[in-house]
C-alpha cells in the first residue's frame, strides 16, 4: 500500500470511529460517564408510548412514580440530623406516599386510584426502567418489601423511564394520569425527558398526563427544559424536604377533588432567573 493509500484509509477509518462516537443511540460501556442521550423524535417517543390496550376512558386517578436508581443514589445526605443513603431516604418517603394513596382510597371507595412504583437505572440485561410496584390499588404492606429491595447502580435514562410510565397509565384508561419523578441526577443515556414531557402535554386531553419531578440533592435548574413544557419542578435537599414536597404534590396536585387554588410549596419552588 503506498503512503497516500495509506493515509486515505487512516482518514477514512477516523471519520468512522467519529460518527460511531457521535451515535446517540449507542449504549455508554459499563461504568463510562459519557454521556449518551438519543436526538429529539417525537414520532419515535410517541411511537414508543403507545399503549397495545386501548381501554374505554373512566373516572379515576393513575399515578406512576418512578424512582431514580442509578449508582449515586448511594450517597449519604442529611436525615434527621444524621446521613443516609439517598436512596433509603427515597425508599422511607415512597412507602409514606403508598400509605397517603391507600388511606385516600378507603375515604373515598367510589373512586378508582391505581398506583405504581417504578425504579430507572441502566442494569445489565434489564430494561432500564422496571415495575417494582404493579400499577394497581395500593398496598403498603404488600410493596414494602419490593421498595425496600431496590439497589442504586448505573446511568440515568430518565425520558425513557417517562415513556414506560405513560404507556402504563395509557392501558389503565384512567382520566386523571401523573407521571411523578425523583432523581438526583440528570438524564445521561436515553431520550431527554425535556423532549418526553414535550410529547406527553401535547396530547390530547384525555391522554395527557401531569408531570412532576423533583430534583433531589441537584440543581432543579438542570430539568428547566421540563418546566418549559408544562411541569411541575420543585428541589429537595433533605429527608424533610422530599417528606414535604411529597406532601404538597399528593395533597394539593393529584388527591384532590377539584383543581385546588394556589399554594405556596414547601419551599421555593425552581424558576427561572
Amino acid at each position: 500500500m503506498s503512503y497516500w493509500k495509506g493515509i486515505g484509509v487512516g482518514a477514512a477509518m477516523a471519520v468512522l470511529l467519529l460518527l460511531g462516537a457521535c451515535d446517540s443511540t449507542q449504549p455508554p460501556a459499563p461504568g463510562s460517564k459519557t454521556v449518551f442521550n438519543r436526538r429529539n423524535d417525537p414520532g419515535a417517543i410517541r411511537d414508543l408510548m403507545k399503549s397495545a390496550a386501548e381501554p374505554a376512558p373512566q373516572e379515576g386517578i393513575a399515578a406512576a412514580i418512578l424512582l431514580d436508581t442509578s449508582g449515586s443514589m448511594k450517597d449519604p445526605i442529611e436525615a434527621a440530623g444524621k446521613q443516609a443513603a439517598k436512596l433509603q431516604i427515597a425508599q422511607k418517603a415512597l412507602l409514606n406516599v403508598l400509605g397517603q394513596f391507600s388511606n385516600f382510597a378507603r375515604k373515598h371507595p367510589e373512586k378508582k386510584i391505581l398506583v405504581g412504583i417504578y425504579d430507572f437505572s441502566t442494569r445489565r440485561n434489564q430494561p432500564s426502567c422496571r415495575q417494582v410496584v404493579r400499577l394497581g390499588p395500593p398496598d403498603v404492606k404488600s410493596a414494602e418489601s419490593a421498595i425496600n429491595g431496590m439497589m442504586p447502580s448505573g446511568n440515568t435514562p430518565i425520558g425513557d423511564a417517562m415513556i414506560t410510565a405513560k404507556k402504563d397509565l395509557d392501558a389503565t384508561g384512567l382520566n386523571r394520569r401523573h407521571i411523578l419523578v425523583i432523581t438526583d441526577g440528570e438524564n445521561n443515556i436515553g431520550y431527554l425527558p425535556g423532549d418526553v414531557a414535550k410529547v406527553i402535554v401535547q396530547e390530547p386531553e384525555p391522554l395527557r398526563a401531569a408531570i412532576y419531578f423533583i430534583a433531589f440533592d441537584i440543581g432543579a435548574e438542570l430539568f428547566e427544559p421540563v418546566r418549559q413544557a408544562g411541569g411541575l419542578v420543585l428541589a429537595a435537599d433533605s429527608e424533610k424536604q422530599l417528606t414535604g414536597t411529597l406532601d404538597y404534590i399528593l395533597t394539593g396536585k393529584i388527591l384532590v377533588e377539584e383543581p385546588p387554588p394556589p399554594a405556596a410549596p414547601p419551599h421555593p419552588v425552581y424558576r427561572k432567573k
